[in-house]
């Protein structure tokens, strides 16, 4: 049997972590993390993507 991949995808409670400067891109939308439409827009995303599964970490901060 061949082996597969299994894509995930990542993303923080926080406007950006692992992106510094990204928020300054036209199309970034960073800024609204914590509404439901971000996530289930990130979900179609990846889902289009074909990813497997979607990780939201958690994270302490103002």
């Amino acid at each position: 049997m061949p082996k597969q991949i299994r894509l995930n995808g990542f993303d923080m409670n926080c406007v950006a972590h692992q992106s510094p400067g990204l928020s300054a891109h036209p199309r970034d939308r960073g800024d609204r993390y914590n509404t439901l439409d971000y996530r289930v827009e990130l979900a179609r995303t990846l889902e289009r993507g074909k990813f497997d599964a979607l990780f939201l970490a958690g994270v302490l901060g103002i």
